[in-house]
């Protein structure tokens, strides 16, 4: 009974040191890199370490594997992705290069075991951030002499917009705002602001994003451009009744200057015809 006792306490320690311990980056902001380990007590019997990726909805991929007879290896398509810092059949660490929403996933280190099952760990990543900003002017297509600022941001979790000039907040003007969700889990935000340019043309407009703790800006700067104001109908109005006057104005003179013309020719060809007022007297 005692040696039965002992027996099971062996297996029971030998199974706790053969556990494995994991240790590695939880939440990375994009961009940095994350690192990984997993180091197996007893390594008796290892053939091979492998590391794979898991994400939802998708096969379980992998990413590089380690054997006393092949060495280290990565997979090709994450070469320059997946670098190992650490390799052994007992302790293995990875480390991802410049963390994408793309590499938001579960690792699993595994440590096949010759002939039991693998041992395998799992760490999960999660990438904060924001990835991009990017910032535009555009005209409004409007009467008003207004021009359109317009900036994006993409990050996780989902950014905020706000706009400042002077370091001031402008709060006050038309804004409208738009969201996407990418593929890769990220959000991206575009926000349209309409200022007047008499206001602001040939000054900066900086739009400020912000997802927790993290912001990003960029500044735009509104041109100075002469812009034209839309004629309203009482304007039009105004020119055409302008040029109705000029007209009957000018036919008005035309008819007066015809009609001078006329009766001088005509007073001309009378004159030409009239007989003398004391005609000479003809001689016998």
């Amino acid at each position: 009974m005692l040696c039965l006792l002992i027996l099971i306490l062996s297996l029971i320690n030998r199974a706790y040191l053969s556990e494995i311990v994991a240790q590695g980056d939880t939440v990375v902001v994009f961009g940095q890199d994350a690192s990984f380990s997993c180091t197996l007590s007893d390594a008796s019997n290892v053939k091979q370490v492998t590391w794979q990726r898991v994400r939802d909805q998708e096969p379980v991929q992998t990413l590089a594997t380690f054997s006393e007879l092949f060495k280290d290896h990565v997979d090709d398509q994450y070469v320059g992705k997946v670098t190992f810092t650490a390799v052994s059949v007992n302790s293995t660490s990875i480390e991802i290069k410049n963390a994408t929403f793309e590499d938001e996933a579960c690792y699993i280190c595994s440590f096949k075991v010759y002939p039991f099952q693998p041992k395998r760990q799992t760490l999960c990543l999660a990438v904060k951030g924001i990835s991009e900003i990017t910032a535009s002017v555009n005209p409004a297509l409007s009467s008003d002499p207004d021009v359109v600022v317009s900036c994006s941001a993409t990050g996780k979790p989902t950014p905020t917009i706000h706009w400042k000039s002077a370091e001031k907040e402008l709060n006050n003007f038309r804004l409208s705002n738009f969201t996407t969700l990418n593929k890769d889990s990220s959000t991206t935000i575009t926000s349209n602001l309409t200022l007047p340019l008499s206001q602001f043309h040939g000054k900066y407009v900086e739009c400020v994003a912000q997802s927790d703790s993290m912001e990003k800006s960029s500044q735009i700067y509104v041109p100075e451009v002469e812009y034209k104001v839309n004629a309203t109908p009482r304007s039009y109005i105004i020119t055409v009744s302008v040029l109705i006057v000029m007209a009957v104005v000018v036919i008005v003179i035309i008819v007066i200057c015809s009609h001078t013309r006329l009766k001088r020719a005509t007073f001309g060809i009378k004159s030409t015809y009239e007989e003398p007022l004391n005609p000479p007297k003809e001689e016998c």
